[in-house]
């Protein structure tokens, strides 16, 4: 599509024409990631190459974060001089800043890729598919779904290709599509459009040596290129070394690898990054021993993992947030602190069935700064503004409330079962006409059953990657779990595995290389097992309320209870009282009590579900059944409080909590009380009536409604069931 899609694009390219013809300084202001190093190379290289005084600036991740930083500017223009200043993958947010850069009659230009907030900078030209009226009306659905979908890479790279036009210089855009390739591919954005071709072809010019320091880095990281280049391959090798630069110390290496044409210098730069990445690993792997061991010692059930050390490195705790996901699949929140700035700053990982950026924006008053999407986000906070304990509070309330009782559960797509015979060189032959592979895109996952496991091997320097070597009947087949570490598998163990097959050729051998993605054996079993939950049984015990009222006394207890005579029982009990919950209220502690039994098994899983007690207390019950007529007309009074103070909204759920029934019993009543045109139901949903009031009515004339009888059973039916708890078997 051509770069003119975008509105202010000629507006862009005229004042960076004009930068250099006139020599004037002009300054990329980058990113710390990937995606941000390859944009600002993209641009870097380009105008340089056109004979433009170029220079690059990319933020310190530790104390500068993303975007425009104020301090980093009053450094930058008084000593790099710039008169133009263009900012790469990101920006859009930075309004103080740029109208800060105006003031010097400096102008601005921003390219990025990220959710534009409605009031954007006042910068001199905003390149951005996301922006509003930043792209041409006359576009197709199509063509805004491909240019949104544009990594902050390939956004400088539409600008790099319209200058590259205007000096009728655009074979030199082969010379930069490497840097885009691997930008695209490392951010994680769809492989559609315009990204599948900047990464098919880019990944064809790596394999054939176009650039020479991405040949070496791959070289370096032991890739044989020799019969092609995958998208798999850089992600894997070529992303994670340019992004540890960016995590443990500055970016220069990985931005010298891209732009630089002195052998030495390139050299070099694979060097540090190696040892950089090697650091990363090592970090990555002691810290997530060291959260994974406090996780686990806490032995807490939140739905949420909420974690905060100062030791931590900013710089890595997204990558350890991943792994808790991997190992927990529950949305991660892990933060490190500055004593110094008496600042949180937190990386977040989420699963699929909970929006994380809507979590993180639900506590967003508790925050100084956020950021992120649906599976990965981040924010900061003073401890002036919210403690710890009080974000990790509400984190876990917004989680408990969005899932609503439902359970997350990890899910693997498999496209196709296979016979092990099926796996062969033709079968990844074909597959591979479907590549690149990435986002919108993913490899085909196989599913085979019934293999036996020969031999198990950890490898890498920190042990932190799986070989299973499985028996077939034509051989064996190395089978490798990138990052899992070891797992309790025996040889002799029957496997069956999700996988994608890959050709794997070492000296001069080509074989078959199957890529895990999930292992079942009956030997093995959940990393997080459940914590078996304590039962005590005091339902013998009578005349106890006053002990048991001492011994709640600074305990986290809840009660359950919601028969009213129950509750009025209670109250003379200060600390039982103030612990009383129905299934409407019920919250997260360690020990649960009922006083008083739900009406259904699905009211009772929700409550333990919701409260996840380490400890349950079943009380001594004494149940006084109400008969049918004093709930109809404790009903009937609803009804009218309902029409009279709430415009009609009749809430099912909570009328059930109150008459400790279920929602059926409730809908039931309501229909018995239409039926005898006391009220007419004008709507109806899930767990909510919106009803009109009529006429009182006698209730002896309910009880000879066809309702009525319906009504009596489902009493019996609760009755029944909540009388069952004082004889079963609780299984102590």
């Amino acid at each position: 599509m051509h770069p003119n899609a975008f509105c202010d694009m000629q507006k862009a390219v005229e004042r960076i024409c004009r930068a250099i013809d006139e020599k004037e300084n002009i300054l990329i202001y980058g990113d710390f990631d990937a995606d941000g190093v390859t944009s600002t190379s993209v641009l870097v290289k380009t105008f340089a190459y056109l004979g433009g005084q170029v220079d690059y600036y990319i933020p310190d991740r530790d104390a500068e974060g993303h975007g425009l930083n104020s301090k980093a500017l009053v450094k930058l223009l008084s000593q790099k001089k710039p008169k133009l200043i263009i900012t790469v993958d990101n920006g859009i947010s930075s309004v103080e800043e740029v109208k800060f850069i105006n003031s010097f009659g400096r102008d601005v230009i921003i390219t990025d890729h990220h959710e534009a907030p409605e009031i954007v900078p006042p910068a001199y030209a905003i390149i951005n598919p996301k922006a509003l009226n930043a792209l041409d009306e006359k576009l197709t659905t199509l063509q805004i779904e491909y240019l949104t979908s544009l990594a902050g890479v390939g956004v400088a790279f539409k600008l790099a290709q319209a200058v590259l036009e205007k000096y009728d210089k655009l074979a030199f855009s082969y010379e930069i599509l490497p840097f885009v390739t691997v930008g695209t591919i490392a951010d994680l954005v769809p492989l559609i459009g315009e990204n599948r071709y900047f990464v098919t072809k880019g990944l064809e010019l790596i394999a054939k040596g176009k650039h020479y320091g991405l040949k070496r880095l791959l070289d370096s990281a032991g890739v044989n290129i020799d019969n092609g280049l995958t998208s798999e391959q850089i992600a894997f090798t070529v992303a994670p070394r340019i992004n540890a630069s960016g995590r443990i110390e500055s970016v220069d290496p990985a931005v010298k690898l891209l732009i630089s044409d002195n052998k030495q210098e390139i050299e070099l730069s694979i060097m540090q990054l190696e040892n950089l990445n090697k650091l990363r690993q090592q970090m990555v792997s002691q810290t997530f021993e060291e959260a994974d061991e406090i996780w686990k010692n806490s032995r807490s059930r939140d739905n949420a993992i909420v974690l905060a050390n100062p030791n931590w490195h900013v710089g890595i705790i997204g990558i350890v947030a991943s792994k808790f996901v991997e190992k927990y699949y529950k949305p991660t929140f892990i933060m490190t602190y500055s004593e110094e700035t008496k600042t949180y700053r937190c990386s977040a990982r989420g699963v699929k069935e909970l929006n994380l950026y809507d979590i993180i924006t639900n506590i967003s008053d508790k925050l100084d700064g956020f950021g992120g999407h649906q599976l990965a986000g981040g924010f900061t906070f003073t401890a002036e503004k919210a403690s710890f304990e009080d974000v990790k509070k509400a984190l876990n309330q917004t989680v408990d409330e969005m899932l609503n009782g439902k359970k997350m559960s990890p899910s693997l797509d498999v496209d196709l079962e296979l016979s092990i015979d099926d796996v062969d060189i033709s079968l990844v032959e074909e597959i591979s006409k479907l590549e690149p592979f990435g986002m919108s895109n993913p490899s085909p996952t196989f599913v085979v059953n019934n293999l036996t496991l020969k031999q198990k091997k950890l490898m890498g320097s920190t042990k932190e990657h799986l070989k299973l070597i499985v028996e077939t009947p034509n051989g064996t087949i190395d089978c490798v779990w990138w990052s899992r570490g070891d797992i309790p598998l025996i040889a002799g163990d029957k496997l069956d595995i999700a996988f994608a097959p890959q050709i794997n050729v070492f000296n001069g051998i080509t074989s078959i290389q199957l890529l895990l993605k999930d292992v079942h054996a009956d030997g093995l079993q959940d990393e997080e097992p459940e914590l078996k939950q304590k039962v005590l049984d005091h339902r013998k015990k009578t005349n106890i309320l006053a002990q048991v009222d001492d011994y709640m006394s600074g305990r986290d207890i809840v009660v359950f209870a919601e028969n009213r005579d129950i509750i009025e029982a209670l109250k003379p009990y200060k600390n039982i009282s103030a612990s009383i919950v129905n299934r409407v209220n019920a919250h997260k502690s360690n020990a649960l009590m009922f006083f008083d039994y739900p009406a259904e098994d699905d009211i009772m899983q929700s409550v333990m579900q919701t409260v996840a007690p380490d400890v349950v207390h079943y009380m001594n019950y004494n149940q006084k059944n109400h008969s049918e007529e004093t709930i109809l007309k404790t009903f009937s009074g609803m009804i009218k409080y309902t029409c009279n103070n709430l415009d009609g909204l009749f809430n099912l759920t909570r009328a059930a909590s109150a008459l400790g029934v279920t929602n059926q019993v409730i809908e039931t009543l309501l229909e018995m009380f239409e039926d005898v045109q006391m009220i007419k139901i004008a709507e109806r949903d899930d767990n909510a009536f919106s009803i009109e009031f009529i006429n009182s009515v006698e209730l002896s004339k309910i009880l000879h409604t066809e309702k009525y009888s319906e009504f009596v059973e489902m009493m019996n039916k609760i009755n029944e069931y909540k009388n069952k708890f004082m004889t079963m078997d609780l299984m102590l």
